[in-house]
């Protein structure tokens, strides 16, 4: 419907100020990755008009999200789409081979869903069992498409060429598997909820970052080398067209 179009076209930089919390863990072992951008006209003005409706919509939103809702209700309505992502996530690490990941996002789904209350509460991770998000760029990095080029996908924010259906599809996880019966109104609590976690992350960003275009991008290609070889991506293997450089 109309408000889930919004919604979904006002998602700005979610998934990309995750790598801002990740990129100082990263930059000793992936720093030397450089990204391929061929497309880097196209992706400046997809950035700044994403930072425009960012600015102008949904930060305000999320600024006063976070200041009516308590944390308590923040971080369970955080669980519950974390506990729904654990149903592809089991999936993707099963196709790429990896057995006890796949049985372990599988292990979180159950607990969550009946101990944490619809995973409302995130009693898995208490109990030692630590989430591991899959994908399926991963997927199919993992099964030989590893080298992939930038792009900044309008309002939706940082991709490659090969994760553009983890970027197009990842909103839709819910209602693909709850069906018609998943409200609107939860993804547009989903997307304030995530953009107000990242407010004060934002903030630094923009005080700090020379060019927060390149910064974006460069953390972006470095937290999927990551996510990709499980934090310890082969850097001479992932990107050897730069060795002679």
């Amino acid at each position: 419907d109309s408000s889930l179009l919004l919604v979904s076209m006002v998602r700005v930089l979610v998934y990309s100020i995750v790598c801002f919390l990740l990129s100082g863990c990263l930059s000793s072992g992936v720093g030397d990755i450089r990204p391929q951008d061929p497309y880097e006209k196209f992706n400046r003005k997809s950035f700044q008009f994403s930072e425009s409706v960012d600015k102008k919509l949904l930060a305000p939103v999320a600024h006063g999200y976070s200041r009516i809702l308590p944390d308590p209700l923040e971080t369970g309505f955080n669980n519950l789409f974390a506990n729904i992502n654990s149903v592809p996530s089991s999936v993707n690490g099963l196709l790429q081979g990896q057995i006890e990941v796949g049985a372990r996002e599988f292990a979180r789904l159950m607990i969550n869903s009946t101990f944490g209350v619809a995973g409302f509460f995130d009693v898995a991770s208490r109990w030692g069992l630590k989430q591991q998000h899959e994908d399926i760029g991963q997927t199919l990095a993992v099964w030989g498409l590893k080298d992939s080029p930038y792009v900044y996908i309008p309002v939706l924010g940082p991709s490659t060429v090969r994760d553009i259906p983890v970027r197009l599809v990842g909103m839709s996880v819910p209602r693909l598997l709850i069906g018609e019966d998943f409200p609107g109104y939860a993804t547009a609590l989903r997307v304030v909820g995530q953009r107000a976690a990242m407010s004060e992350v934002i903030e630094q960003r923009d005080a700090n970052a020379i060019d927060p275009y390149t910064f974006t991008r460069d953390a972006y290609t470095q937290l999927r080398a990551f996510e990709i070889f499980n934090g310890d991506p082969p850097v001479e293997d992932f990107f050897d067209e730069f060795e002679d450089e």
